[in-house]
Protein backbone atom coordinates (compact mmCIF):
# COMPACT_ATOMS: atom_id res chain seq x y z
CA UNK A 1 0.00 0.00 0.00
CA UNK A 2 0.91 3.46 -0.71
CA UNK A 3 1.38 5.94 1.41
CA UNK A 4 -1.31 8.75 1.56
CA UNK A 5 0.13 12.26 2.83
CA UNK A 6 -2.78 13.83 5.09
CA UNK A 7 -3.39 16.26 7.90
CA UNK A 8 -2.24 15.22 10.84
CA UNK A 9 -4.70 15.10 13.44
CA UNK A 10 -3.19 15.98 16.91
CA UNK A 11 -5.33 13.61 19.21
CA UNK A 12 -6.17 10.64 16.80
CA UNK A 13 -2.41 10.48 15.22
CA UNK A 14 -0.42 11.19 18.57
CA UNK A 15 0.04 8.04 19.14
CA UNK A 16 1.42 7.15 16.05
CA UNK A 17 4.00 10.04 15.80
CA UNK A 18 4.96 8.81 19.28
CA UNK A 19 5.96 5.59 18.01
CA UNK A 20 8.51 6.95 14.82
CA UNK A 21 12.04 6.14 15.82
CA UNK A 22 13.58 9.53 15.31
CA UNK A 23 16.96 7.37 15.29
CA UNK A 24 19.91 7.51 12.44
CA UNK A 25 23.27 6.84 11.93
CA UNK A 26 26.04 8.81 10.64
CA UNK A 27 29.37 8.47 9.85
CA UNK A 28 31.27 12.13 9.90
CA UNK A 29 29.82 15.12 11.59
CA UNK A 30 29.59 19.17 10.02
CA UNK A 31 32.29 21.20 11.69
CA UNK A 32 30.99 24.63 11.43
CA UNK A 33 34.30 27.05 9.62
CA UNK A 34 33.25 30.91 10.33
CA UNK A 35 34.79 33.77 8.81
CA UNK A 36 33.97 37.30 9.71
CA UNK A 37 31.45 37.12 6.25
CA UNK A 38 31.47 33.27 5.64
CA UNK A 39 29.99 30.29 7.15
CA UNK A 40 31.05 26.92 5.48
CA UNK A 41 29.93 23.37 6.92
CA UNK A 42 33.41 20.94 6.78
CA UNK A 43 32.81 17.09 7.15
CA UNK A 44 34.43 15.61 9.50
CA UNK A 45 34.91 11.65 9.78
CA UNK A 46 34.21 10.13 13.16
CA UNK A 47 36.20 6.98 14.16
CA UNK A 48 33.04 5.19 13.73
CA UNK A 49 29.75 5.26 12.82
CA UNK A 50 27.44 7.50 15.71
CA UNK A 51 23.59 7.40 15.66
CA UNK A 52 21.89 9.73 17.06
CA UNK A 53 18.31 9.71 18.47
CA UNK A 54 16.03 12.59 18.75
CA UNK A 55 13.47 13.35 21.97
CA UNK A 56 10.20 12.24 19.58
CA UNK A 57 8.13 13.63 22.76
CA UNK A 58 8.95 17.01 21.92
CA UNK A 59 6.62 17.04 19.27
CA UNK A 60 3.81 17.30 21.44
CA UNK A 61 5.72 19.40 23.97
CA UNK A 62 4.47 22.65 25.25
CA UNK A 63 7.19 24.91 23.80
CA UNK A 64 6.73 23.15 20.20
CA UNK A 65 4.43 25.93 18.77
CA UNK A 66 3.73 24.27 14.98
CA UNK A 67 -0.19 24.70 14.13
CA UNK A 68 -0.12 22.76 11.25
CA UNK A 69 1.16 19.17 10.11
CA UNK A 70 1.00 16.23 7.59
CA UNK A 71 1.32 12.68 8.39
CA UNK A 72 2.50 9.83 5.35
CA UNK A 73 -0.08 7.01 6.22
CA UNK A 74 -0.40 3.41 4.73
CA UNK A 75 -2.13 1.90 7.53
CA UNK A 76 0.10 3.27 9.68
CA UNK A 77 2.22 6.78 10.38
CA UNK A 78 5.23 6.33 8.47
CA UNK A 79 6.39 9.97 8.90
CA UNK A 80 4.95 13.39 9.86
CA UNK A 81 5.83 16.88 9.17
CA UNK A 82 4.79 19.98 11.56
CA UNK A 83 5.15 23.78 10.67
CA UNK A 84 4.20 27.11 12.24
CA UNK A 85 3.68 30.25 9.48
CA UNK A 86 5.19 33.57 11.04
CA UNK A 87 3.51 36.46 9.16
CA UNK A 88 5.71 39.32 10.41
CA UNK A 89 8.81 38.09 7.79
CA UNK A 90 6.80 35.24 5.48
CA UNK A 91 8.55 32.53 7.54
CA UNK A 92 7.14 29.11 7.54
CA UNK A 93 9.06 27.33 10.04
CA UNK A 94 9.59 23.34 10.11
CA UNK A 95 9.28 22.29 13.06
CA UNK A 96 9.60 18.64 12.51
CA UNK A 97 9.90 16.29 10.27
CA UNK A 98 10.87 12.48 10.81
CA UNK A 99 10.16 9.47 9.15
CA UNK A 100 10.56 6.27 10.57
CA UNK A 101 13.69 4.56 9.51
CA UNK A 102 12.22 1.41 7.33
CA UNK A 103 9.90 3.87 5.44
CA UNK A 104 13.07 6.34 4.23
CA UNK A 105 14.60 6.19 1.12
CA UNK A 106 10.70 6.09 -0.46
CA UNK A 107 9.81 9.58 -1.48
CA UNK A 108 7.72 10.50 2.11
CA UNK A 109 10.12 13.30 3.17
CA UNK A 110 9.91 14.50 -0.53
CA UNK A 111 6.26 14.08 -0.49
CA UNK A 112 5.82 15.54 3.10
CA UNK A 113 7.65 18.59 2.02
CA UNK A 114 5.65 19.18 -1.17
CA UNK A 115 3.17 19.69 1.45
CA UNK A 116 4.89 21.82 3.81
CA UNK A 117 6.31 23.85 0.63
CA UNK A 118 2.22 23.93 -0.93
CA UNK A 119 1.10 25.30 2.41
CA UNK A 120 3.76 28.05 2.66
CA UNK A 121 2.88 29.27 -0.62
CA UNK A 122 -0.84 29.30 0.20
CA UNK A 123 -0.23 31.13 3.30
CA UNK A 124 1.67 33.80 1.27
CA UNK A 125 5.44 32.62 3.31
CA UNK A 126 8.33 33.75 0.87
CA UNK A 127 10.38 30.10 2.25
CA UNK A 128 10.92 27.67 4.24
CA UNK A 129 12.91 27.81 7.05
CA UNK A 130 14.60 25.03 9.26
CA UNK A 131 17.00 24.11 12.12
CA UNK A 132 18.83 21.17 12.83
CA UNK A 133 22.32 19.83 14.35
CA UNK A 134 25.63 19.30 12.55
CA UNK A 135 25.50 16.17 13.55
CA UNK A 136 22.36 15.52 11.27
CA UNK A 137 24.30 14.93 8.05
CA UNK A 138 22.24 12.63 6.48
CA UNK A 139 19.08 14.96 7.22
CA UNK A 140 21.27 18.03 5.50
CA UNK A 141 22.42 15.82 2.90
CA UNK A 142 18.75 14.93 1.94
CA UNK A 143 17.51 18.33 2.29
CA UNK A 144 19.94 20.15 -0.09
CA UNK A 145 19.01 17.41 -2.25
CA UNK A 146 15.78 19.32 -2.16
CA UNK A 147 16.49 22.64 -2.64
CA UNK A 148 17.46 23.71 0.97
CA UNK A 149 20.53 25.61 1.43
CA UNK A 150 22.30 26.94 4.74
CA UNK A 151 21.75 30.58 5.96
CA UNK A 152 23.16 30.59 9.29
CA UNK A 153 24.61 28.81 12.31
CA UNK A 154 24.84 28.97 16.18
CA UNK A 155 27.62 27.30 17.80
CA UNK A 156 25.91 28.14 21.30
CA UNK A 157 22.19 27.23 20.15
CA UNK A 158 22.20 24.23 22.38
CA UNK A 159 23.81 24.80 25.71
CA UNK A 160 23.84 21.68 28.51
CA UNK A 161 20.88 20.42 26.12
CA UNK A 162 23.06 18.59 23.17
CA UNK A 163 26.59 19.89 24.53
CA UNK A 164 29.34 19.98 21.69
CA UNK A 165 26.18 20.40 18.35
CA UNK A 166 25.88 23.39 16.84
CA UNK A 167 22.55 24.48 15.17
CA UNK A 168 22.54 24.82 11.65
CA UNK A 169 19.38 26.57 9.44
CA UNK A 170 18.40 25.81 6.38
CA UNK A 171 16.02 27.44 4.07
CA UNK A 172 14.69 27.05 0.68
CA UNK A 173 12.68 29.91 -1.17
CA UNK A 174 9.30 29.50 -2.35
Amino acid sequence: MAATIRPLDRARDRAGVLAIDTGFETDAVFELVASPRALELVPRPLPAPQTKRYAIDEVFAPWARWDTGWVADDGAIRGFATVAYEPWHARLVLWFLYIDPPARRQGLGRALLAAVEAHGRAVGASHVWLETSNVNVPGVAAYERLGYALCGADALYYGDYMPGETAIYLAKRL
